[in-house]
């Protein structure tokens, strides 16, 4: 997907937004708990989501995101993503693939893009 930027001196520049990682992971839902099939795509410091494949409309600015694993049976495969950001919109997402291997990989990426863009904020990056 292209995004078309302007500069403070009035000139355009396109940009190529990078589709790092995507996929179907399972999301808890913030209000019914409950886990709903969702397509993510990793797109620089943006995990987009959404209901399908052509749109994931909503996104996680992962900027100073915290992200850890979930330990338990219950949660095998399981981890979460807690943005920075002001309080009013404060809140972590729980997120679960169907391997322990597709939840290294997606954590993995995550981290990456985060050093990549030299946006990663306070918190460190660790995955086990």
């Amino acid at each position: 997907m292209a995004v078309v930027s302007a500069t403070s001196n009035g000139s355009v520049e396109n940009t190529v937004e990078r589709i790092v990682k995507k996929g179907w992971l399972l999301k808890r839902s913030h209000f019914t708990y409950r886990w709903k099939l969702a397509w993510f795509e990793l797109k620089d410091n943006m995990l987009a989501y959404g209901d399908d494949e052509k749109r994931p409309h909503k996104t996680i600015n992962l900027v100073g995101a915290e992200m850890e694993a979930l330990q338990g049976h219950a949660s095998s495969c399981g981890w979460t993503i807690t943005p920075s950001g002001d309080g009013s919109r404060h809140r972590t997402y729980f997120l679960r693939a169907s391997t322990v291997e597709e939840q290294q990989q997606w954590m993995e990426a995550i981290c990456e893009a985060r050093l990549r863009s030299g946006e990663h904020g306070p918190h460190a990056c660790v995955v086990q």
